[in-house]
């Protein structure tokens, strides 16, 4: 038996029938392999069978099902080209699993690891043959789901990923080489995806609704935090969560969050409960999202100030029929100010505080610099509203940062202008960095260090977190349209705030910054 880089048929045997090995198997199904599906438990591996049946079914591909083989005996598993582990998370486990396998399936045959965030080098080492031992990481719904991380262990050999990447080309997916890091690329990277919104979440910033709302209208993502967080079960996103902490000596990025852990001890573990940080009722979660106004075509004047932390803002302003003055002249309906620290936003308030009547709202930019610090010395400052520049044109939500005394009259105008502009307004409690520029400059950051440590290409990021996390944009092509200095300043607002480590600035993205790339 060989086993070649360029063979267009390989039996593959996978180990695990529930979700992600039924899916899995029917991948490699669809791709015409031969295909030994294997599970310990009888109601798994029928589990598996009746998936597998229903979804072949639906395809009009009943035909597959003279291709697979199902058994309860690991030994079934003896003469396939390449075996696919995909059993529970557990270290020890799976490396007895590996050190049985290596027994059963003598080289060539290739032994791959389902793994998402255990160490590969560590697994394969209960081998005798680690060179032949890689990671296959499969994204679920394994059929649909285009990305496969394919993990270089230290031992493994180049053949071995070769013949895994082309494997996974055969089964029409997109395959992408990292390195053996916890988490690998997308369960690394997406980290601060999950761990920002929660951290929101419990210092009262928003509520899991809002949150949800600003990352979807707002920023594109197919999903919030906390929805997807139900879907993927919190008690496995915890798992994650403190295994990519324990494996990284405590790296604070990472830390897990206690409200997360406060959800699972009560049993909220997301659909598959009923209940997460969502109510589910056969599936469905019970809750609309409010709708999105349409533009509406106005009059009267907007005073703007001219900076960069609000791209756009000036456009969408004409475009529903605002006439935009930079005086004093014209008695304005609001002021918006789109300047950043560097570029004197508190000298702009102060001079439109003073030249205005104290019943014109005026919003500040406050993505890089808190309300609280751009209001010092100005007169009125009640009718002050924090916003999110830098999300405001692309999206169709925008972030408003409220003011305890801030009046009913002031909020109204305020809403009343973001409304026209075919935009909801998402009130949120004042924070560094906002929602969503701080949820996306951590995740540009935490790529960053990826790259620098040389777990994967820029590119290979990128599109990894397009295609595995469906990512609208990849993290670091996010920080470059957005700018690196931004990102580097939204990271550096972050970290004076809260003074911790977590924030601090990747050196990869910080030279970047420097050199204006």
């Amino acid at each position: 038996m060989t086993v070649a880089a360029d063979s267009e048929h390989t039996r593959i045997g996978v180990l695990g029938a529930g979700t992600m090995g039924a899916g899995i198997a029917l991948a490699a199904l669809y791709a015409g392999q031969e295909v030994t599906l294997t599970d310990v438990a009888p109601e798994a591996l029928q589990r598996g069978r009746e998936y597998i049946e229903a979804h072949l079914g639906r395809k009009g591909r009943t035909d597959a099902l003279r291709q697979l083989q199902l058994s309860n005996d690991l030994h079934a598993l003896a003469g396939c080209d390449v075996v696919i582990e995909a059993i529970n998370e557990d270290l020890e486990l799976k490396r007895s699993v590996f050190a049985e396998l290596d027994r059963l399936c003598p080289p060539p045959a290739i032994l791959a690891s389902n793994t998402s965030t255990l160490s590969i080098t560590a697994i394969a080492a209960a081998t005798q043959a680690p060179g032949r031992v890689a990671g296959m990481h499969f994204f679920n719904p394994a059929p649909v789901m285009r990305l496969v991380e394919v993990a270089r262990g230290a031992a493994t050999a180049q053949a071995t990923l070769d013949v895994l990447t082309r494997l996974a080309e055969l089964m029409g997916k997109t395959p992408v080489v990292t390195l053996d890091t916890p988490g690998f690329i997308v369960n690394r990277v997406a980290r601060p995806f999950y761990g920002e919104g929660l951290r929101l979440l419990a210092e009262q910033v928003a509520s899991h609704e809002a949150i949800d709302l600003l990352v979807t209208l707002g920023g594109g993502f197919p999903m919030g935090p906390f929805e997807l967080m139900d879907l993927i079960g919190l008690d496995v996103n915890l798992q994650a969560a403190e295994s990519m902490y324990d494996s990284s000596y405590g790296e604070p990025r990472y830390r897990p969050q206690a409200i997360q852990r406060r959800y699972v001890e009560r049993g909220r573990l997301g659909r598959k409960t009923g209940a997460g940080f969502y109510e589910y009722v056969d599936g469905e979660r019970q809750w609309t999202a409010p709708e999105v106004p349409d533009r509406s075509q106005q009059s009267g004047f907007v005073l703007i100030s001219d900076g960069s932390w609000g791209p756009e803002v000036g456009r969408l302003l004409v475009q529903a029929g605002y006439t935009l003055s930079e005086t004093h002249g014209d008695l304005p309906l609001a002021a918006v100010i789109v300047n950043g620290r560097e570029e004197g936003i508190r000298d702009v308030l102060r001079r439109y505080d003073r030249g205005l009547a104290p019943d014109i709202p005026i919003l500040c930019q406050t993505v890089d610099i808190a309300l609280s610090e751009v209001e010092q010395g100005t007169q009125h400052p009640q009718r002050l509203i924090g916003f999110d520049g830098l999300f405001f044109a692309a999206g169709r939500a925008v972030t408003l940062v409220t003011r305890p005394d801030l009046t009913d009259t002031i909020r109204q105008a305020a809403e009343t202008l973001i409304r026209s502009l075919g935009k909801l307004p998402v009130w949120v409690s004042e924070s560094p960095g906002l929602v969503l520029p701080r949820i996306v400059s951590c995740l540009a950051n935490e790529a960053a260090f990826a790259v620098a440590e040389g777990v994967a290409a820029p590119e290979a990021v990128d599109l990894a977190m397009k295609l595995g996390a469906n990512y609208p944009q990849g993290p670091l092509e996010w920080a470059a349209n957005l700018t690196h200095g931004k990102v580097v300043a939204v990271l550096d607002h972050l970290a004076n705030e809260y003074g911790e480590e977590r924030y601090r600035v990747a050196p990869w993205l910080r030279n970047r910054a420097r050199r204006g790339q």
